[in-house]
């Protein structure tokens, strides 16, 4: 009778992986069909060949006029990826670059109109054919803005400008898509991160650990170098760690291994490089290699347990020494490069080429 019920329950587990599955298949497909069938019903869209060619037309329709919406998911409104990329950015972009930017939810799409729409990673997750229509049809301009998860054949068709928040990402995408306007726009630090006020002077080396706690590589293994603060990104009810990110002068930042054909932007190391803190890290690993030179001295060669453990012991015997201070020069760099002014020239330069 245990081996029945065993084997009736891992057919239920095989059965619902199998739907999860094809509804996937089916939802790209269904997309897809729905984008030709547009195409076919309004004979000509707008794409990246006319922002370019529009661009030096006296009878562009593109006006700087236009307005900048940003549009998340109400569902996944708390997201970090949707508090960061949406609300923040928004924020960054209209107050300290002067841009006329505005949020608003799905709800609000039939309503927006002749703007410069960036759909949101929380948007794009689910985004239906149906509501890219919406948006083409209002004489809208759509940039995608997928982060770290991957990118939908079926959506980026209607699309005019796909937004890298990687080098990776970046190279990508120019690849995989050349007739689309593809532009960097640096993933910002948060802001709610304290400023430094006065300049620290650490005795000791303290690393810190601050993400999810499973995506660290052999974070609970190492306890005893590292103190790990988890951070949830389905919610930003936690915010213990931004008090806590002063007292570490370095950050741990390797991860496992991540799906493939997605990239996560350098976030850890540009708020690392916030706070003027050393990281070790992969040198294969996300944007790493862009940022930090091969000069930098607490890349981690050998990814295995004794070998991190060993970067970790290198780390300590050269603290405070010229080293140490090398690492931090690089840093600098780092910091320069992930700046709030730096992402605004971005965010106006891709507007350059839209307008």
């Amino acid at each position: 009778m245990k081996n029945i019920t065993k084997t009736f329950f891992n057919i239920k587990i095989v059965i619902k992986h199998l739907l999860k599955f094809l509804k996937k298949i089916i939802y790209k497909n269904i997309n897809l069909l729905n984008y030709i069938i547009y195409k076919i019903k309004s004979k000509s869209t707008f794409n990246t060949k006319d922002l370019i060619k529009n661009k030096f037309s006296k009878s562009s329709s593109i006006s700087k006029n236009r307005k900048i919406i940003f549009i998340y998911r109400s569902q996944r409104r708390d997201n970090a990826s949707t508090v960061m990329r949406s609300f923040q950015l928004q924020k960054i972009l209209k107050e300290e670059g002067g841009i006329n930017a505005e949020i608003f939810d799905e709800s609000y799409i039939n309503n927006i109109r002749n703007s410069i729409c960036i759909l949101n990673k929380s948007f794009l997750i689910d985004a239906s054919s149906k509501e890219l229509e919406i948006l083409n049809s209002n004489g809208n301009i759509l940039c995608l803005d997928y982060i770290d998860s991957k990118d939908i054949f079926s959506q980026v068709q209607y699309a005019h400008c796909l937004i890298a928040s990687s080098i990776k990402q970046l190279k990508f995408y120019q690849k995989k898509y050349k007739n689309k306007l593809i532009r960097l726009v640096t993933h910002h630090v948060d802001p709610r991160l304290p400023k430094e006020e006065k300049e620290r002077n650490f005795q000791t080396l303290k690393i810190g650990y601050f993400g999810e706690e499973r995506n660290g590589l052999y974070v609970d293994k190492l306890k005893e170098f590292i103190y790990p603060y988890y951070i949830s990104t389905k919610n930003q009810s936690g915010e213990n760690w931004f008090k806590e990110i002063r007292n570490y002068n370095a950050h741990y930042i390797a991860r496992k291994l991540y799906k493939k054909d997605t990239y996560k932007p350098f976030l850890k190391g540009f708020t690392a490089a916030f706070t003027n803190s050393n990281v070790l890290v992969s040198l294969d690993e996300g944007d790493s290699s862009f940022y930090l030179s091969k000069d930098y001295p607490y890349f981690i060669k050998d990814k295995s347990i004794d070998g991190i453990i060993g970067m970790i012991e290198f780390m300590e015997n050269t603290f405070n020494s010229k080293v140490w201070f090398d690492g931090l020069e690089i840093m600098q760099e780092v910091k320069s490069r992930s700046s709030n002014k730096q992402i605004i020239k971005e965010f106006k330069l891709m507007m350059d080429l839209i307008f």
